[in-house]
């Protein structure tokens, strides 16, 4: 990845970029200079033509997070996308389906030399403890068949300078990009990334993803899960319904849920709430 970070995004070249296979599987991608939400965007096609659409924009005026909180989207560095997709699961527990969108652009990122990153259930990926992508899914699913599903990836690419003590400011939580910590790993040495050929690695890691996950469900990927689970083995607290649980985080079950085993219930299965490493 050679050019400047700052290039324009570009449809033709992030076409190009993907693995002709999942190239071959989209419908349509479009590359939008600004946009309120790259998920609203999607969803505003007509039903019949979400399936295999891509949306992505260099900035986003209301960006969306997961528990309604904003994503801060300034232009210019960054990647904001959603790709609509009809899933046939054949029986796979859909709960499942955000961990494995998690998984993809973890083994994304990889696969563009970063290390030190991992996710924090259920979909969150940090690097060296600070948040560099977030993640929102939103299923539309009438319980049994087919279900759409709109994925939403944020990436912290570079963060424009000018912006930073901004940006801090109303952050909630530490973060990071993609800029500082390969360059961090670089040891001095220059590393300039190219968000077009980053989007279509994002893009490819994605739809492959999405296949075995319709053919296998989550098990397959329980692996390399694994080996990205920042949490496992780790003592953590948990906000669920207004109560904290503390335990030491033990992995997830089939249906995607965050097992945690407790002083004094044992293991104990949870699918929903905000969790937080002891250490943080």
């Amino acid at each position: 990845m050679t050019e400047s970070i700052q290039g324009t995004l570009d449809a033709e070249r992030i076409l190009a970029g993907m693995k002709p296979a999942t190239r071959s599987s989209l419908t349509s991608l479009v590359v939008h200079h600004e946009v309120d939400s790259t998920n609203s965007e999607l969803l505003r096609l007509p039903s019949d033509q979400l399936h295999a659409s891509a949306v992505i924009a260099d900035h986003q005026t209301s960006g969306r997070g997961r528990r309604q909180r904003s994503w801060h989207s300034p232009p210019g560095g960054n990647i904001y996308l959603s790709l609509g997709w009809q899933l046939n699961p054949h029986g796979w527990p859909l709960s499942t389906f955000p961990l494995v969108v998690a998984l993809a652009v973890g083994q994304a990122l990889g696969r563009a030399g970063l290390r030190g990153h991992g996710i924090k259930w259920p979909n969150d990926i940090l690097c060296n403890g600070k948040k560099l992508a977030g993640i929102l899914v939103e299923m539309q699913s009438t319980g049994s068949g087919p279900a759409m599903a709109v994925i939403g990836v944020g990436l912290n690419v570079k963060m424009p300078g000018r912006d930073l003590d901004r940006l801090t400011a109303v952050i909630d939580r530490p973060w990071t990009d993609l800029d500082s910590e390969l360059n961090a790993e670089a040891h001095g040495d220059s590393v300039r990334v190219n968000r077009n050929e980053l989007t279509s690695l994002l893009l490819s890691e994605l739809i492959e993803s999405i296949g075995f996950f319709e053919t296998s469900g989550f098990e397959v990927f329980r692996p390399a899960w694994s080996d990205l689970d920042l949490l496992r083995g780790e003592n953590v607290s948990l906000n669920y319904n207004g109560r904290q649980v503390a335990g030491i985080a033990a992995g997830v079950d089939r249906d995607g849920g965050l097992l945690l085993q407790t002083a004094t219930d044992g293991i104990q299965v949870f699918h929903a709430g905000e969790v937080s490493l002891h250490r943080e």
